[in-house]
């Protein structure tokens, strides 16, 4: 039983912090399951850049209800202040990986702070027999912008407890 799948789709919200702030959180991997629902955080791969650089490598960690996976994900832009986006990484021996999906946030300076637009896009469709049980597991992946809208409000909420002052 598989569904037809949102090959892609954006949301944003208005962050009251400046851009640099802003990018310092999404490109902190290793905080990322502090802000999404699903992901449960990620580490840098040894052997390359431990932080946001065109080419350097993470495994993110997952969970949604009983099911539980990894994927390697490869930045594909950094620009400090500007963008950071990475994809995950098709995997040619682990057939349930062969799909892969860039994610994506720009930054765009206002005011009264940043307005962040996260974006996904699905380059490659899982293959048929896996996007069918995925249908079954996972089925809030035919639409990822509510997951994604909640990822930016925790964003805001992070780095408003930030710029807070201790006391």
């Amino acid at each position: 039983m598989a569904f037809d799948w949102r090959m892609g789709g954006s949301v944003q919200l208005l962050v009251l912090a400046r851009p640099d702030e802003v990018y310092r959180v999404i490109t902190d991997v290793a905080s990322t399951g502090e802000r999404s629902n699903e992901c449960r955080g990620a580490t840098w791969l040894p052997g390359g850049p431990q932080f946001a650089e065109v080419g350097a490598r993470f495994r993110g960690r997952n969970r949604s209800h009983l099911a539980r996976w990894s994927r390697v994900c490869e930045v594909v832009e950094a620009e400090p202040g500007r963008r950071f986006a990475f994809r995950t990484v098709p995997e040619a021996v682990d057939l349930s990986r062969a799909d892969s999906t860039t994610w994506r946030y720009e930054l765009v300076p206002q005011v009264d702070g940043t307005l962040v637009r996260h974006s996904y896009e699905i380059t490659r469709l899982p293959l048929p027999p896996f996007k069918a049980l995925y249908s079954v597991l996972l089925p809030h992946h035919k639409d990822m912008r509510p997951a994604m809208q909640y990822t930016l409000n925790r964003l805001a909420e992070t780095v408003a407890d930030s710029n807070r002052p201790s006391v």
